[in-house]
Order: C-alpha cells, then sequence, then structure tokens
C-alpha cells in the first residue's frame, strides 16, 4: 500500500483535517483493517474496485462512500483493488457540503451517489482513474469540495462546542457547556444532533476514550490511564473499550502503536500479528 498525507488547502481548513490518496489500501499487511471511532467523517472517493465496510451487523458495498459519526470501530474489506482519496472531515464539516443529511448518515456508510448528484460522482470517479500523481487527485477531490462548499451551513456555537469538549478530553459537564452557550441542555442537545450527528454526551464518550488510549504511552498501567482520562474506575474504562471498539483495551494499543495511520486518521490493523 501507498498512503500519503496532504494538508487540506486554505479555504478548507476549517472543515477538512487532512486528506489522503491510496494505491491498494488493503493489500499485503493490511488486509483487516479497521476505523476507530473518532468524531470524524469521511469521505471516500474511490476508482479502483469496491470497498465492503462491517459496521455493528451491517456489512455495506460501495464504491465512493460516506462513512458519518460513528460510535463503533468498522472493518474494512475489499472485493479487489481499493483505491482512492479520503477526505478526514471536521466533526461539523460535513455540513457546509451537504446540508441535511448529517444525522441520516451517522451510524452506516453511505453511497455518494445517494446525497450527491450521480453524474458528478461518476465523473470524479473517472477523472482518478486516468490521473497520474496523488498531488493531481487530492487536487481534483478539492474542487469538488470547493465548489459545493456552503458557508451558511455552518453553526459556529456548536464548533465550539465541539472544541471545547475535545479539548476537555470530553470531560467538560453537557449541561455546563449548555449553559455557557446560552442554551438550555435541549435546544443544545437539538441543534448538536442537526450538525454532527449524535448527542453531545456520545461525543464526548468517543473523544474521552481516544484520549485514554492515547494516554497509555505515558502512563505505565489501565488504572493510571483511567483515572488520568476522569473514568470513575477503570472497569468503567473497559466497558467502553468493549462497547465501543469491540475489544478489551490491552488487546487494541500495541497496535495502535505500530500503526502509522492512527494519528490523522482511526486507521489500523487490528489483527496484525
Amino acid at each position: 500500500m501507498s498512503l500519503r498525507v496532504f494538508q487540506p488547502s486554505h479555504l478548507l481548513e476549517p472543515y477538512v483535517t487532512a486528506i489522503w490518496d491510496y494505491d491498494d489500501l488493503l493489500d499485503g499487511d493490511n488486509l483487516a483493517l479497521s476505523i476507530l471511532p473518532d468524531t470524524a467523517t469521511y469521505l471516500c472517493f474511490l476508482y479502483a474496485d469496491l470497498l465492503t465496510t462491517a459496521h455493528k451487523e451491517r456489512i455495506y458495498t460501495t464504491r465512493s462512500g460516506l462513512a458519518g459519526f460513528q460510535s463503533f470501530r468498522s472493518d474494512l474489506g475489499a472485493l479487489g483493488k481499493v483505491s482512492g482519496v479520503s477526505a478526514r472531515l471536521t466533526p461539523w464539516g460535513l455540513n457546509v457540503f451537504c446540508r441535511g443529511v448529517v444525522r441520516d448518515c451517522a451510524e452506516r456508510r453511505v453511497d455518494c451517489r445517494d446525497i450527491f448528484p450521480k453524474y458528478l460522482i461518476e465523473e470524479i470517479e473517472d477523472k482518478l482513474s486516468v490521473i497520474r500523481t496523488a498531488s493531481e487527485r487530492v487536487q481534483c477531490v478539492e474542487h469538488f469540495l470547493l465548489s459545493i462548499l456552503n458557508r451558511n451551513n455552518e453553526d459556529l456555537l456548536i464548533q465550539t462546542a465541539c472544541k471545547e469538549l475535545d479539548k476537555s478530553s470530553g470531560s467538560y459537564p453537557i449541561s455546563m457547556l449548555a449553559r455557557t452557550l446560552g442554551l438550555t441542555e435541549r435546544t443544545f442537545e437539538r441543534r448538536f444532533q442537526v450538525h454532527i450527528g449524535t448527542t453531545p454526551k456520545k461525543y464526548a464518550r468517543i473523544v474521552r476514550l481516544r484520549n485514554a488510549i492515547f494516554q497509555r504511552k505515558k502512563l505505565s498501567n489501565w488504572a493510571d490511564v483511567a483515572y488520568a482520562a476522569g473514568y470513575y474506575d477503570q472497569s468503567h474504562m473497559i466497558n467502553d473499550f468493549q462497547e465501543l471498539y469491540g475489544m478489551p483495551p490491552e488487546s487494541i494499543y500495541p497496535q495502535m502503536e505500530a500503526s502509522q495511520t492512527i494519528q490523522f486518521s482511526g486507521l489500523l490493523n487490528l489483527y496484525r500479528a
């Protein structure tokens, strides 16, 4: 697999955290890649063969597709050669590219043809298949995103809420955050779901667990990690690992340490020997 990471152009930076180009994503040692929940939305444009995505009890088969907010890991598989360009959107990014689909795309993978004009997606796929360099393929996807960007669809208050939850590693009390933003808790939750696709509480839970696994690099045992990450105790943290990642922390952490992609995406090989 050849995977190159690109920073988005200046105009896309508030809504896209990274763009990567890959050729034969699931070749060789990467036959069992998974995506861990990390609050991002993934918009993928594939130009070779189909991708299968197992999420909870469902399996999706798509070429170009969108993975909305997810609270459980997704396991990737191939029906051939998976090559393409993926944009990792900020938690609030999807709404500025396609208003009103955020909640419908949460906890599933959606074919891009179902949310964007079919001819546009097929045009992008055709272009990507003949472009020879990674940087030109990324520019092709950026051009499409810039063409549909509508800043009128963003909610700066909800962006602030996400940033506060991220900054606190998911520990900011939701009721207090709502008051700080000048909203009732119910209004805050409704508005958050419209723009992010989930509740503030579940968002915070994903942030806290992702922080916990990175804390393990600095701390010697999982009990200390649970305390540092703001869990009531170690058993509560382990329950979150099982419920959101489907595996205990001691099974995930060694694979995360070996991953070269976990920092800029949720991608890693959970079953590397």
